[in-house]
């Protein structure tokens, strides 16, 4: 791959402070070439995770974690509100 050839091609001609980021690269480089290769990603699940704690941050704690769940599956397009 290009990055094995980009790697051993600056060997020498890195600084100092670079040489930490050379090294974590390459003990990381099958991940690194996967990550590459494929598409695939948990970006979608991170953004929820992320939605989940803010609910959690801003409620200051419900009363009922059914009504936390709820809340979660509202913001998440998963239940609707009941409209009398």
């Amino acid at each position: 791959m290009r990055i094995f050839l980009f790697i051993s091609h600056i060997s020498g001609l890195q600084p100092s402070y670079m040489k930490t980021a050379i090294k974590t690269i390459n003990k990381y480089i099958n991940y690194v070439e996967n990550t590459l290769k494929y598409d695939y990603n948990n970006g979608i699940l991170e953004g929820i995770h992320n939605k989940i704690k803010v609910i959690k941050r801003i409620s200051f704690g419900y009363r009922s974690f059914y009504h936390f769940r709820n809340r979660i599956f509202i913001t998440q397009n998963l239940a609707k509100i009941k409209t009398a």
